[in-house]
């Protein structure tokens, strides 16, 4: 009896971490917070007819000057076998628990800034970067031909009287439940 209460206090943990989890939570990263039932994700991602004379852009990404309002982020290798929209609810999620955290951005063939983690960089990865301003349609430049495509954005809007991370005490203490994120164009 006591080996078998001892190989199942083993066993059970390695199993539940090999399992496939669509949501979960980065190494280090902020908790997954899901957002709270009034609250709404607005796209600021500009449409290439917004840039003039440019109908040929493939992706955006964030320009130079709002960089400055990262406050994390996180790279996957490719290719990723998550489907787009579970890794961006990972990724708004993540945001809604980061404290001071309002949008988001997510693009596949991002690239590795040099230096990460000790890599030269430049590897094209899945990326996910958190702002603590809202993005707006100006915020975006048009990026390198092949970079950061499929691109998703959301800035968080919870109407006054309901914060954001409302359910973060509550949402620590019971399991994460997936729930469809409403976008608004």
């Amino acid at each position: 009896m006591l080996f078998a209460t001892m190989l199942s206090a083993v066993t059970l943990p390695v199993l539940a971490a090999a399992s496939p989890i669509e949501l979960d939570r980065r190494a280090g990263g902020p908790a997954i917070v899901p957002l709270a039932s009034n609250c709404t994700l607005m796209n600021p991602l500009p449409h290439a007819s917004q840039h003039p004379g440019n109908a040929s852009i493939s992706g955006y990404q964030p320009s130079a000057l709002f960089s400055s309002s990262q406050i994390y982020s996180w790279y996957i290798p490719q290719p990723d076998f998550i489907s787009q929209e579970a890794r961006w609810s990972n990724c708004i999620q993540q945001c809604n628990g980061l404290s001071g955290c309002v949008s988001a951005f997510m693009a596949y063939n991002a690239p590795l800034p040099k230096g990460w983690l000790g890599l030269p960089g430049g590897e094209l990865e899945v990326g996910c970067f958190m702002f603590n301003k809202t993005l707006t349609p100006l915020d975006f430049v048009a990026a390198e031909k092949g970079n950061y495509v499929n691109a998703t954005a959301g800035n968080i809007y919870c109407p006054k009287g309901a914060s954001a991370t409302a359910n973060a005490s509550s949402a620590k203490t019971t399991a994460t439940k997936k729930k469809p994120v409403k976008v608004v164009a």
